[in-house]
Order: C-alpha cells, then sequence, then structure tokens
C-alpha cells in the first residue's frame, strides 16, 4: 500500500442549490468552481453527488469513496462506519437561512438513526462591518411564540466578525454567515440542516425555499451562550500551534509554522495553508498553494510542514492526549472539559 497525501479537488454547490452564493471561491481562492453563483467548495467530502476527488499521484481521478475503499484505516484511522468529517469553504453575498443543526440525540430519533451535525468556523474574510447570526435572546419568552408571531429576526444575535475569528456551532446552535463573510467549516459528515427562516426571499418563479419549523423548534437549544473562541497556542518544533475546539467529533487547531514542522502519525489530518508551504515525508515533497486542501493519510509516517506561514489544520479529537498537553489551558478549548 503506497501511501501518500492526497491533495483534494473539491465538488461544488452552485446556482439554484445555493442562491446566496458569489465568485470569490473562484476568482479570490483561484478554485476551479463554475461561472454561476458558487455558495461551497467541498473541499474533503464524502457526500453521495458531492464527492471530492484525487487531484494529484497515481490516484489522481478517484474519488475520495474509493480511496476510503483501497486504503480503509490506513486512510481514516478508524476501523469502520462512515468517513466522519467535511471540510468546506464558503462564500456569501446574501446571508444564508437562519437555522439550526440537529445533535446527534435528536437526528438519532427523528431522522432514522442519522448522525447530528455539530460544526465550527474560521472566518477569512469579512467585508467592513461584516457579520454572522450566533445565538438567540428570547428575553424569556417561549421560540415557538417568537417565531410563531414572525418576530425571530429581532431577537437573533448579531456578532461583528473579523478575519482569524473562530465560533464553534454544536447542534442546536441557532447561526448563519451573513453577507461579505467567507468561512473555512470543519463540520460532522452531514447534511442535516433545518430552516427557521430565509429572509423571506423567493426564486424567479416566486417559489420560497423550504422551511423546517417544527423541527428546528425541537432540535434548537436556545439557551446556548457561546462566545468567539479564543482558543491557546503551545510552542512545538518549528512554530507553535493554536488549539480552538476539541469535542467528541472533530479537533480544530492553526499551525503557526516558521520552519519544518513535524506533524503526528495516527490520525487522518485536513491540512489548509493560507499562503504557499512544503509538504513533505519520507523523500518526497510537494509544494501547496494557498487553500490547497490536503488528506493526509492516518497511518503515512515521517511527515513535516515546512515553510513562514499559517495552516489550517483539523482531525479527529484526541481529546485525552490534548488535556494531558495543555494541562490547565485546556479549560480555552471548547468541548475539551466536560
Amino acid at each position: 500500500m503506497n501511501l501518500y497525501p492526497l491533495l483534494m479537488a473539491p465538488s461544488f454547490r452552485h446556482g439554484e442549490e445555493t442562491p446566496w452564493g458569489g465568485h470569490l471561491l473562484r476568482d479570490a481562492l483561484m478554485k476551479d468552481a463554475p461561472e454561476d453563483a458558487v455558495g461551497e467548495s467541498l473541499e474533503i467530502s464524502d457526500l453521495p453527488g458531492h464527492e471530492s476527488t484525487v487531484a494529484n499521484g497515481p490516484h489522481a481521478g478517484k474519488p475520495l469513496s474509493r480511496m476510503i475503499e483501497l486504503w480503509g484505516e490506513a486512510l481514516t484511522g478508524v476501523k469502520d462506519g462512515e468517513f466522519p468529517l467535511l471540510l468546506k469553504l464558503l462564500d456569501p453575498v446574501m446571508p444564508l437561512s437562519v437555522q439550526v443543526h440537529p445533535d446527534d440525540v435528536f437526528a438519532a430519533a427523528h431522522e432514522d438513526g442519522l448522525c447530528g451535525k455539530t460544526e465550527a468556523w474560521i472566518i477569512l474574510n469579512a467585508e467592513p462591518g461584516g457579520q454572522i447570526i450566533y445565538g438567540v435572546d428570547t428575553d424569556g419568552e417561549p421560540l415557538e411564540k417568537i417565531v410563531s408571531e414572525g418576530r425571530l429576526k429581532e431577537h437573533l444575535r448579531f456578532q461583528s466578525v473579523l478575519p482569524g475569528d473562530v465560533y464553534y456551532i454544536p447542534g442546536g446552535m441557532i447561526h448563519a454567515l451573513c453577507e461579505g463573510v467567507m468561512a473555512y467549516e470543519i463540520q460532522q459528515t452531514s447534511q442535516l440542516t433545518y430552516r427557521f427562516w430565509d429572509w423571506d426571499r423567493v426564486d424567479e418563479n416566486g417559489r420560497a425555499r423550504e422551511l423546517h419549523i417544527e423541527k428546528a423548534l425541537g432540535a434548537c437549544k436556545p439557551e446556548l451562550d457561546l462566545k468567539k473562541i479564543e482558543g491557546t497556542t503551545v510552542l512545538c518544533k518549528g512554530g507553535s500551534r493554536t488549539y480552538y475546539i476539541s469535542d467528541n467529533h472533530f479537533e480544530l487547531c492553526r499551525l503557526n509554522l516558521s520552519g519544518k514542522m513535524p506533524l503526528e502519525r495516527g490520525r487522518m489530518l485536513f491540512l489548509t495553508p493560507l499562503t504557499p508551504c512544503v509538504l513533505r515525508w519520507g523523500d518526497e515533497e510537494m509544494t501547496l498553494n494557498a487553500f490547497d486542501s490536503v488528506l493526509v493519510p492516518a497511518a503515512l509516517e515521517d511527515v513535516a510542514l515546512e515553510g513562514e506561514t499559517k495552516v489550517l489544520m483539523s482531525s479527529l479529537p484526541d481529546r485525552e492526549a490534548l488535556r494531558e498537553e495543555l494541562g490547565y489551558r485546556a479549560e480555552n478549548v471548547a468541548g475539551l472539559v466536560d
């Protein structure tokens, strides 16, 4: 089995799938995207109909599902089950629908045993005044009453954002990206989204997108009161790492690269550099461009990054090891301290 890092070519959601999408994924991040409005670049994805494909090496052109069949646990680090994570880049020129995702418990009970959807955003770009919706203030009123009376907008929490900000979105959190805010999104592999409100938008035929009020109310946790994640930084060979999130589903950190930084083995890694750098494994190397997305197999040995840049890294969690590494600073990492 000749393992190597997989440079992934994304699948795109565009046109009627993402009527709120823009053109920066193609024009700024140099993705090979369609010419119409593109809202999502599914960078590392095993979603049926939206699989990413290998763009390098002897397996170029193969979909991710085929690589899972070929390499199995050597790729993912887990013995069986569905591919656990999904990485996206998002570019809205209009606000996304105000929505909520179910947690695993709600999804198992109401969606034929499917997993829920916890996710996180790193803000990549924000136009002046850029905002997200991040929670709701009910002022003691039942959310069901607020929604039924058409007053949800006045109770939403609008949060101003800047590039580099990190937000954790567990299942049950009301949220939405607003116009002009590009984001890196790591999430559980799930398509479960319940729309509360879609800004009263209709298409050219006067049709509104479907809402899911009953399920949204059932899945929502209006009591969630979360803040931007500051994270905690530790020094390491070749620079430092800033850890933001490590819950039961994924770990999210930023590698602050200043030289040659070895990467651990045993866990599948998603790497996205913000400017070019070099990825080395054994006697081989590959130059990564800004916003390339690379899947490093769990069993690949002697892997390192080299350069002067920042690299976003997502993986399955190893919470026990991270708690031990961070000590008292573990409380600064979302999801790490129960």
